[in-house]
């Protein structure tokens, strides 16, 4: 069991990734400061029958943090293992860097849906899917709903277009997808319904 920095703007996909077993604990914070650290050294010392995993995601770890878990990082109790989680390496002290592997995760591929039609049976679907799905994914739905109304020519004012656009932005602050589709749904119905 290897502690490493894992470097990756997806923070959900990591923890989607470990949340299947009980042996892994979440730390997630906007900045991790030092009651945070001591939270996560007074977890490491919980004796575990199986192999343990503490993983540490925020976007920013201040220094008191970083010098705090120095010492547990270099020399981590039995069965224990740490996954420290940051958007960039810079979040990171040169002392903690040089402690442990840095792996950048790569970024997840876009994929971009095709929509050969689209009326309430295709909306409802997605509303049913969206809460199972990441936000690469969901963006990627949001981007082939877009493509559909060029590519039938749908005409979306100025207004509506900008709902798009944002839209991405909605569901990178983990706004309610299923919301998300609903109004972008809405409105690609409603001009289809105008060209009839």
């Amino acid at each position: 069991m290897d502690s490493q920095i894992l470097i990756t703007s997806d923070f959900d996909r990591v923890k989607e990734r470990f949340s299947a077993s009980e042996y892994v604990r979440l730390f997630e914070k906007e900045e991790f400061g030092i009651e945070d650290a001591k939270a996560v050294i007074k977890e490491a010392y919980v004796s575990a029958s199986q192999p343990k995993k503490l993983i540490l995601l925020a976007n920013r770890y201040n220094v008191y943090a970083q010098n705090a878990l120095l010492k547990i990082l270099e020399e981590p109790p039995p069965n224990v293992s740490f996954v420290l989680c940051a958007r960039s390496k810079s979040a990171f002290l040169p002392t903690i860097l040089s402690r442990l592997p840095v792996h950048k995760e790569q970024k997840e591929e876009l994929e971009e849906w095709r929509f050969e039609r689209f009326d309430l049976a295709r909306l409802y679907d997605l509303i049913q899917d969206s809460k199972n799905l990441s936000k690469a994914q969901a963006k990627g739905i949001l981007k082939g709903l877009l493509h559909y109304t060029i590519d039938k020519d749908l005409g979306l004012d100025p207004r509506e277009l900008d709902y798009f656009a944002k839209a991405s932005e909605l569901i990178e602050l983990n706004s309610n997808i299923a919301n998300i589709f609903i109004t972008a749904g809405l409105i690609i119905l409603r001009h289809q319904k105008r060209r009839r």
